[in-house]
């Protein structure tokens, strides 16, 4: 066995133990490569490094279950992507995670009239958000922005859910209908509507 392997070992049964400065060392160790692994899959350096931290934080809740005798850089990778994936399945619910990953790929990738396009689409999604009656806006922003399923949505509002599922179908056709007669069509696909 090499030295660097039985110092890993050595690390890894200290961890077991909760031995906090063992943990740090293994972070120290493998922060960066989690980082780098993370951001390979979200593509946004503020999301890798959530993940990456997130890695840690579910490596010291689970310490007392690690196996000694697998290696801890697969088991890192694997959390690491299991962590990403999850994210990114947010995302489809979590504005904000979306927006990010979007972001963070526009902002290496994208020029000054690119960005203003994209800017002014985001401005008429809003101005057609605002439009929209107040419970189908509500009902909206629920699904939408604050990750609601249309079940759960429905139990808030104290609605059925084919009510918030039908209000959903005409707020997006409102939108697209919207942005149609704007003629703001750029960047509709990010924006799922």
């Amino acid at each position: 066995m090499s030295v660097a392997a039985q110092r890993e070992l050595d690390l890894l049964e200290r961890l077991v133990k909760q031995d906090a400065k063992a943990f740090s060392e293994l972070y120290n160790l493998y922060i960066r490569k989690m980082y780098v692994y993370a951001l390979s899959i979200v593509k946004s350096p503020m999301l890798a490094e959530d993940i990456s931290h997130d890695t840690f934080v579910k490596l010291w809740e689970n310490a007392a279950g690690v196996q000694t005798d697998r290696s801890l850089q697969s088991y890192l990778y694997t959390l690491t992507k299991n962590l990403a994936l999850n994210t990114i399945r947010r995302a489809s619910r979590e504005t904000w995670i979306s927006d990010e990953i979007i972001s963070s790929a526009l902002a290496t990738s994208e020029d000054g009239l690119q960005f203003t396009e994209r800017r002014e689409t985001s401005d008429i999604i809003k101005t057609a958000i605002a439009q929209l009656p107040a419970q189908r806006r509500i009902i909206y922003d629920l699904c939408r922005n604050h990750g609601y399923s249309y079940k759960q949505a429905a139990e808030k509002l104290g609605i059925k859910d084919t009510t918030v599922n039908s209000q959903m179908v005409k707020a997006l056709r409102t939108i697209r209908e919207f942005m149609v007669r704007n003629g703001a069509l750029v960047l509709m696909i990010f924006y799922k509507i």
